[in-house]
């Protein structure tokens, strides 16, 4: 007779790296995500970020504001991307012009959502990146 446990699956939450330098922002992403169900942390600028990363805490995606003080959010996606080629970008920035001037070409697994955005676009932008398709 065979036994009817059930094995529980365990899948852990996709972790989301928000970076973004308006403090109110970023609180918003962090809320709107982590009540989606996502694991977040969010930190406000690109060294904060690349610490996170090299630490090597698992981030299946980072989110980044285009314009930011000291590094912009599209240089600080190369350093990331050196350290982890796989990792998915998303942009965010009111600024797409200035994204698509110093990076004429997204890479795989990159994307931007134009501010303002709404919660929506915010959650389906990610999970389009993480699942290749809108969330149900």
């Amino acid at each position: 007779m065979w036994g009817s446990h059930s094995h529980a699956v365990t899948t852990r939450a996709a972790t989301v790296l928000v970076v973004d330098d308006e403090r109110p922002l970023r609180e918003l992403q962090k809320r709107v995500l982590t009540q989606a169900g996502y694991d977040v942390h969010a930190v406000e600028d690109a060294d904060h970020a690349l610490q996170w990363i090299c630490e090597e805490h698992p981030v299946d995606l980072v989110i980044t504001d285009v314009m930011m003080p000291d590094v912009t959010g599209d240089e600080m996606a190369r350093r990331i991307r050196a350290l982890r080629p796989d990792l998915k970008i998303l942009f965010v920035t009111g600024f797409s012009d200035r994204l698509f001037a110093n990076q004429p070409v997204l890479w795989a697994d990159q994307a931007y959502l134009d501010k303002p955005f709404t919660q929506r676009g915010l959650l389906e932008a990610v999970s389009l990146l993480l699942n290749g398709r809108l969330a149900s």
